[in-house]
């Protein structure tokens, strides 16, 4: 039985991020903020440079979707449907709450690597 859920979950293990990658992402993850939710802070006018330069996560695989599975985290915010890594020190999550699938709100979450490890600098609802 434990050979076949290992040979299940062995092609998932192929597409995980890389260890580096994959410790960027569960920290992003374990940040407090939760998109679609909480609104504070200026957002930075980072938008379009990381939807269009920055790398694409999100809860599952999608292939040639652009879109890569981000990994396996133990902390996660509980309304994140997409994460994206860069341009540069930036990180934006974006998601909301849902009712039966159905969404409720969206919002974006604007992180900042500043060394000293990533920090939430403003989250915003969508109109």
């Amino acid at each position: 039985m434990r050979r076949l859920a290992f040979a299940a979950l062995l092609p998932l293990a192929a597409c995980a991020p890389e260890p580096g990658r994959q410790a960027q992402i569960c920290a992003i993850q374990a940040l407090p903020a939760r998109p679609g939710v909480d609104a504070f802070g200026t957002s930075p006018d980072i938008e379009q440079a990381a939807q269009t330069q920055g790398d694409v996560y999100g809860p599952g695989v999608l292939p040639g979707g652009g879109i890569a599975w981000w990994g396996r985290c133990p902390k996660q915010a509980d309304t994140t449907d997409m994460i994206l890594i860069g341009p540069g020190p930036w990180a934006l999550t974006k998601g909301g709450q849902r009712a039966n699938g159905r969404p409720l709100g969206y919002g974006t979450c604007y992180h900042r690597d500043d060394g000293q490890g990533w920090q939430t600098v403003a989250c915003r609802i969508n109109p």
